[in-house]
């Protein structure tokens, strides 16, 4: 039955591709900066359709409220592909109250952070609600962020899924009404299909993955609270500190956090990578997506072995943070030396 689905979804994306291109509707040329980066070629930016209507499977399980929300930052994410919502402040209001609604709607919160001090201001349901709003909100628009390399934010996201499916099937943590197996292969075929150039993941892509994945690693969290929060926390680690570094550092130069640029790190390692091999931009891409994502593969695998264990967590985000802010540093000096210099004389 499942396969059956995703034949039939699968064949349906596909025709609507089709259409797409025909009448120039919903495609990657829409003058996006990260856009230059990527393939030459009119790719649909349907990701984030495909993974909407792979969610109608769980339709059956009483997941009407969190498929509608889904439907919400689906329309939130295509119109901002379509440049019908071009403000960057219009689309983040929406977002916190599409958040907010769905936190309140069903007490999605977080009790426990192991600082006794937040657990503390925690305790009161509204600032909970608000603090889950804006953790989710620095995921989506993380996720947003790294979505500039092919297979890059669908494949970090398959990673996740890889190891919440592994933890499941060696019982390390018990899900709850969510085919785990299903979503793997739904995350698969979107990767598969974006490696490929059948479809981008656009921004309705992007959000949609931040939004559903942070829903589901709070609610294994709650449903598994002997695991440490840090290992949530990790496994979620580069779109939320992606985000964060970018605003941190667009405050530096007085620029406003919501100016898009072209400065993100997987835009440097892609000039890196592009200058000294000489690869094509549609290789140097892939392989640049490739390159960070199998780093984070090795990084999940070693807090894979210590799930429990705060301690390890959080020394494994701090080397992260620093391995990500040095890299940076490195490829930021090689890709515009030349205008340092200039500056410096």
């Amino acid at each position: 039955m499942i396969f059956f689905y995703l034949l039939i979804l699968l064949i349906f994306i596909l025709f609507i591709n089709t259409l797409l291109l025909k009448k120039n509707i919903l495609v990657n040329e829409t003058g996006d900066v990260h856009q230059k980066f990527a393939t030459k070629s009119r790719v649909p930016l349907t990701g984030g359709i495909f993974i909407f209507l792979g969610s109608f499977y769980f339709l059956n399980d009483g997941f009407y409220h969190f498929i509608f929300f889904l439907f919400l930052i689906l329309i939130l994410g295509v119109l901002s592909d379509l440049k019908l919502i071009k403000s960057a402040k219009k689309k983040l209001l929406l977002q916190i109250i599409f958040i907010l609604f769905y936190t309140i709607f069903n007490d999605v919160q977080i009790s426990d952070t192991r600082i006794i001090f937040l657990d503390t201001i925690l305790k009161n349901d509204y600032i909970n609600y608000f603090f889950v709003t804006f953790c989710i909100l620095i995921i989506i628009n993380g996720s947003n962020f790294i979505d500039g390399m092919n297979t890059l934010c669908i494949g970090y996201y398959l990673l996740i899924i890889s190891i919440i499916y592994y933890l499941q099937l060696n019982d390390v943590i018990i899900i709850k009404n969510v085919l785990v197996f299903y979503v793997l292969i739904i995350i698969l075929l979107t990767f598969t299909l974006n490696l490929i150039n059948r479809f981008f993941l656009g921004d309705s892509g992007a959000y949609l993955l931040g939004f559903g994945f942070s829903i589901l690693l709070i609610s294994i969290y709650k449903w598994n609270p002997y695991i440490s929060p840090y290992f949530i926390i990790l496994l979620l680690w580069y779109p939320s500190y992606e985000n964060l570094f970018s605003i941190f550092r667009k405050n530096i130069i007085n620029r406003s956090a919501m100016y898009p640029d072209a400065k993100h790190i997987h835009q440097l390692i892609f000039f890196y990578i592009k200058k000294k091999s000489k690869l094509n931009a549609l290789v140097a891409n892939t392989l640049t997506g490739l390159v960070i994502n199998l780093y984070n593969l090795l990084i999940f695998f070693i807090g894979l072995n210590f799930t429990s264990d705060s301690k390890i967590q959080i020394l494994l985000i701090m080397i992260n943070i620093m391995i990500y802010s040095l890299t940076y540093l490195k490829f930021f000096n090689f890709r515009y030396k030349k205008n340092l210099s200039i500056v410096n004389k």
